[in-house]
């Protein structure tokens, strides 16, 4: 990740405008673009004082880089996102796609996020809990469901479970969401995806069990990313072919 990223995420967290972190931190907005869209780099006594800035504390952890996900993530961002959460769906489980479909047709104002979001975005992780989680303004079902499972719980038509969020944690709610969220196509239809940088923010202020698995997995798919736009796109080569020779390509870590 780059240190752009962190100030992004903190700001987003604590609802500032770039114009009042600025203010706080005694620069020119100017400046905290040019941070969050990678222009210029941020030293990491900047982040802190951003941190600071935001009501956080960066809390800096040394871990040894772990790649072993790097070839399945680079393989699923060759997929068509729906394809990706199909082979992520245990065998037996509900039609997440249909349950897709359903809140792409229904036009409600909403924003995907949890494990479905995280799997439309590429990461590696089988979906252990298949339930489409949406971010929406009211905790009333954004489409027509079947029946109501508990106080945010919904199953919809065809089986697929669905759970509504008002606002998840390190959020401030929809239109936070709606800023970054990426579009996804379902027969035509728009559907709203949550970005990876804010299902980051998310798992890291979540305090959930599996919170930090998934941060760790959607730091990799942000990681392969940035080494994707730097590689060559000039290859005819087959998906496989062409991540095997990029991977082999990449700095070899240590172990």
């Amino acid at each position: 990740m780059r240190g752009g990223d962190y100030v992004l995420m903190a700001r987003r967290r604590a609802g500032l405008t770039q114009r009042e972190l600025a203010e706080r931190l005694g620069l020119r907005q100017a400046t905290i673009a040019r941070w969050e869209r990678g222009d210029r780099q941020v030293g990491f006594e900047d982040v802190e004082a951003v941190a600071a800035a935001c009501g956080l504390r960066l809390d800096a952890h040394l871990n040894v880089e772990d790649r072993s996900w790097w070839s399945q993530i680079a393989l699923q961002l060759e997929r068509d996102p729906l394809d990706r959460v199909r082979r992520l769906t245990p065998p037996g489980s509900s039609d997440l796609v249909a349950g897709l479909s359903a809140l792409a047709a229904s036009a409600h104002p909403l924003v995907v996020i949890g494990e479905v979001a995280g799997a439309l975005q590429g990461w590696p992780l089988v979906l252990g809990d298949t339930v489409i989680e949406v971010c929406a303004e009211s905790a009333r079902p954004p489409t027509d469901v079947s029946r109501r499972r508990g106080r945010h719980d919904y199953e919809l038509t065809g089986g697929a479970r669905l759970r509504v969020v008002d606002v998840p944690p390190g959020t401030q709610g929809l239109r936070d969401l709606m800023r970054g969220s990426e579009s996804t196509h379902i027969e035509g239809l728009e559907l709203r995806v949550a970005s990876v940088l804010d299902l980051l923010r998310i798992a890291d202020a979540s305090t959930r069990r599996s919170a930090r698995i998934e941060a760790l997995a959607y730091q990799a798919v942000l990681d392969v990313r940035t080494a994707r736009c730097e590689a060559t796109t000039a290859d005819e080569r087959a998906p496989t072919e062409r991540i095997e020779a990029w991977l082999k390509e990449q700095t070899p870590v240590a172990t």
